[in-house]
């Protein structure tokens, strides 16, 4: 087994993002998973606008998309089904786009969700929530 990363984990991106970029994110879902998260900040800090949040909900089985700008949460998109089980292993590519970000679960493009914000603000990828989270990657 691979080790595994602290969560919440926190990578900063102090040159932003741009169309092209690739962020990957391997892990696996413990058994009793409910929910855990992949956050795209623009800051530090509780009230960080969030230009992408990834939230696969096991408890509820669905995966929630939603952006945060001054406080508000946006209005949630939801991908078809979900493609994470408890106890098993996954990877998530979210590929940034001139128009949004594809998220990619295992061989198939998942949901693709449009900016709401300029890619240039993000300044941080946070992974956090029930989830063993072994390698974030960006190139």
């Amino acid at each position: 087994m691979a080790e595994s990363m602290n969560i919440p984990h926190k990578t900063s991106l102090p040159q932003g993002i741009r169309a092209g970029n690739v962020l990957r994110i391997r892990g696996l879902v413990p058994l009793n998973a409910g929910r855990f998260h992949v956050n795209l900040l623009c800051s530090e800090g509780q009230d960080a606008d969030a230009a992408l949040h990834f939230n696969p909900r096991l408890d509820m089985s669905e995966v929630v998309f939603n952006s945060k700008e001054k406080g508000s949460w946006g209005r949630e998109e939801r991908g078809q089904g979900l493609p994470f089980n408890r106890g098993q292993p996954f990877e998530v590519l979210l590929i940034a786009t001139e128009e949004g970000f594809k998220a990619v679960v295992g061989d198939s493009e998942y949901h693709h969700f449009r900016h709401r914000m300029p890619l240039a603000r993000v300044r941080l990828l946070e992974v956090g929530g029930d989830v063993q989270l072994q390698s974030v990657r960006i190139f």
